[in-house]
């Protein structure tokens, strides 16, 4: 599981909604673009990811450093931004 759908599946925890749908409406984006976050086919917008750190009280930082290699399939560069965020 990604870390992009374990935010998700948070959200969509601790807001009761059952399914995506719901999930799209509570975060103001089309469902297809929650189909293809939970499918790995499209990242997660930075906007949409800091709406949802604000939602689960989660630390800006830590969501970045989630998301990193959901976003990015270059391992050095990864490497790189994660040095810089600890």
């Amino acid at each position: 599981m990604t870390y992009t759908i374990d935010l998700l599946n948070k959200v969509k925890t601790k807001y009761s909604l059952p399914t995506d749908y719901q999930l799209a409406k509570k975060l103001g984006v089309s469902t297809a673009r929650v189909s293809n976050w939970m499918n790995s086919k499209s990242s997660m917008d930075w906007d949409i990811a800091f709406q949802i750190a604000d939602m689960l009280e989660i630390d800006d930082q830590k969501v970045v450093h989630g998301l990193l290699e959901d976003k990015y399939e270059n391992p050095r560069l990864v490497n790189v931004l994660s040095t810089h965020l600890t």
